[in-house]
């Protein structure tokens, strides 16, 4: 019987975060930040679980916002942008700065707007004969993609206590 080399991912994205005077503050859909908020800081940030087996491999992250076409994140070198040794990290992204944007199917989408929003984050290792070149996101690469994390922009109905 054949035993199935599945890799395991380099890394795993655990949630979805927003900065605040009070430190990281998990961001779900019952959350809200408000317009102004998002305007003046649209920085939202995610935290990714390394794997200790591949603790030497490069990463590459790509974030799908409101399925529009991902966004390419720079790549983490293992120790100089993540030293080693490290299991936990929390990285950055910001939302996209458009009025009006168009997802992957032609969609109108509207990044900044009051509702529901989207985020996905994809992770892989970076080949060092990939380097500059393709993102491969495959299992084989040890690539994963997040869950969907939900979260809200208030809009002028929302009530805030």
């Amino acid at each position: 019987m054949e035993t199935e080399n599945v890799s395991q991912p380099v890394a795993t994205v655990t949630g979805l975060c927003r900065g605040s005077a009070n430190g990281l503050l998990p961001l779900t859909q019952m959350s809200m930040i408000s317009p102004a908020e998002v305007r003046r800081d649209p920085v939202l940030f995610y935290s990714l679980i390394l794997n200790p087996d591949r603790a030497r491999e490069n990463l590459i992250i790509d974030v799908i916002y409101d399925d529009l076409a991902p966004i390419r994140l720079d790549d983490l070198r293992r120790g100089t942008d993540v030293p080693e040794g490290v299991r936990y990290w929390v990285d950055w992204f910001t939302i996209p700065p458009y009025d009006e944007m168009h997802d992957i199917d032609g969609r109108v989408v509207h990044p900044r707007a009051p509702g529901v929003h989207s985020v996905r984050i994809r992770t892989a290792c970076r080949k060092w004969a990939q380097m500059g070149r393709i993102r491969d996101f495959s299992q084989e690469n040890g690539g994963s993609t997040s869950s969907t994390f939900r979260f809200r922009i208030a809009g002028d109905d929302d009530v805030r206590e």
